[in-house]
């Protein structure tokens, strides 16, 4: 059955705003994941106003018989210079559903999603934006629609609350650890530079321009200054074999206030298996706690045959997925040629 659907204006956003805070309740998480962690901030006036003042935004509402509105789907063109660091796990030419960008009413999930999908959708690949993105609350009610859609699970958001210090992970012999500063750059960006550079292989197969790496050595300048921010190195036998460095995180609505996220964490091949990266994660974890932190993020891929693993070994949840749709690139031929 197709959904009436119109354009999404100015006019209609304090409805939008509605839809998607009553949308979201459901959405957030499964019941059995509300108890152990704090709700982000919802904020769906903030969310959703400065969606629309986005350029380029497409954005459509879904009506029922009586022309009210039921949902709605708004995205967002992404366009990366090939040196930028956020190309290295974004595509350069692509779209965006963010937080606040869909609301779709209860029991009609699917149906209205793809009508509004078909809409925006259009006037994105006419844009040649063959790449589309989502970020949504983990939990069924929200990725469920978008599944039926061909959207899959690329990235993962993971959480884990910080406490005070608890039993510590078993030492790794020979292991040191210091806190690295600005005089450390060039260590922290060839091992950042490493991590996403493996990225290139199974199952993950994502670019890493070259371009792009080489700016991600020197991303983390400004970081390393920051008093707000922590990274360490770990050595052992005079070798540096791993680092891990976190920041402040952006409260969005599956990341609480308080929150640091694990910018950056690489162990050297040689080392892995070995614990390296535990006692990196707890001195991490000790230092958040102590300057008020109570939470840390994390987002890895879902086809990362190293990471999909440890991650949520070590006590990261998922509460939130970026989706994604790859769409065959003969569509931009000729007609009749796919």
């Amino acid at each position: 059955m197709t959904v009436a659907t119109a354009p999404l204006t100015a006019e209609h956003i304090p409805l939008a705003v509605q839809r998607y805070d009553r949308w979201f309740s459901r959405a957030r998480r499964p019941p059995s994941q509300r108890s152990w962690l704090a709700d982000g901030p919802v904020r769906g006036d903030e969310l959703v106003g400065r969606l629309h003042a986005v350029p380029g935004l497409e954005a459509c509402r879904a009506l029922d018989g009586d022309g009210n509105l039921i949902g709605y789907l708004a995205a967002h063109p992404v366009t990366l210079a090939p040196d930028d660091p956020a190309s290295l796990r974004t595509h350069p030419r692509s779209a965006l559903v963010p937080y606040g960008g869909h609301a779709l009413p209860g029991g009609r999930e699917t149906e209205v999603l793809r009508s509004l999908y078909a809409k925006v959708a259009e006037r994105l690949v006419a844009d040649r934006r063959l790449v589309h993105y989502v970020h949504v609350p983990a939990g069924e009610i929200a990725t469920a629609p978008w599944a039926d859609l061909g959207f899959g699970r690329e990235l993962v958001h993971g959480l884990m609350a910080v406490k005070a210090r608890g039993r510590q992970p078993r030492g790794v012999e020979g292991l040191g650890i210091r806190r690295a500063g600005p005089g450390d750059l060039p260590q922290v960006g060839r091992m950042a530079a490493e991590s996403s550079r493996r990225q290139r292989e199974s199952a993950m197969f994502q670019p890493q321009p070259e371009g792009a790496l080489a700016a991600l050595r020197l991303h983390y300048a400004d970081a390393l200054v920051d008093p707000r921010c922590g990274a360490w190195i770990a050595s052992r036998r005079g070798e540096e074999i791993a680092m891990v460095l976190v920041v402040p995180a952006t409260p969005d609505p599956v990341t609480p206030e308080s929150c640091v996220e694990l910018a950056e964490a690489y162990v050297e091949p040689s080392a892995r298996g070995e614990g390296v990266s535990r006692v990196l994660l707890a001195t991490a974890l000790a230092w958040a706690y102590d300057n008020g932190h109570r939470y840390i993020s994390a987002r890895w891929h879902s086809a990362s045959p190293l990471a999909a693993g440890h991650w949520p070994a070590v006590g990261f949840r998922p509460v939130g997925y970026r989706l994604s749709r790859v769409l065959d690139a003969r569509i931009g031929g000729a007609p009749g040629s796919y």
